[in-house]
């Protein structure tokens, strides 16, 4: 009777121990800022090439909603072809990859890199270079939150 006490208590201090252990390493981390939601951005009129790496109905304006789950963020620009890219977002820094919807370079790798500079999601969009596909153009966006 006695010895089943012991390792009862002893399993029981483990747990507690375990725990307090968990508590403590949780209480050191950090998530992400929160980006998630609505981004509005002018669309620079440099971006009238060839094959670009969105297309957009209006030249002037475009959005962006990007779905984030810690630092993983699916990004959702409203381009003719609804993009998505997969990303992350770490130390203020975004990035990701995924394949473009855009039919002159359609199966191309399109990469996205970025920054969070105060109010201003900073973006730069590259598609990679293939032997099929026309010239890499690159596209950078700045993009804020709507008012209201």
């Amino acid at each position: 009777m006695a010895q089943s006490t012991f390792l009862y208590l002893g399993m029981l201090v483990l747990v507690v121990v375990g725990f307090e252990g968990i508590r403590r390493v949780g209480n050191t981390l950090t998530p992400p800022r929160h980006i998630a939601g609505q981004w509005d951005f002018i669309i620079p009129s440099s971006s009238s090439l060839s094959c670009p790496p969105l297309e957009f109905a209006e030249a002037k304006t475009g959005s962006l909603h990007v779905d984030q789950s810690g630092r993983y963020l699916r990004l959702t620009f409203t381009d003719i072809h609804s993009t998505q890219l997969p990303a992350r977002f770490e130390d203020g820094k975004l990035h990701g990859s995924g394949l473009s919807a855009v039919p002159c370079a359609a199966d191309a790798r399109m990469h996205v890199h970025g920054r969070l500079l105060g109010d201003h999601l900073e973006l730069s969009l590259t598609r990679s270079q293939e032997a099929s596909a026309p010239a890499a153009s690159t596209l950078v966006l700045s993009a804020v939150r709507p008012s209201g």
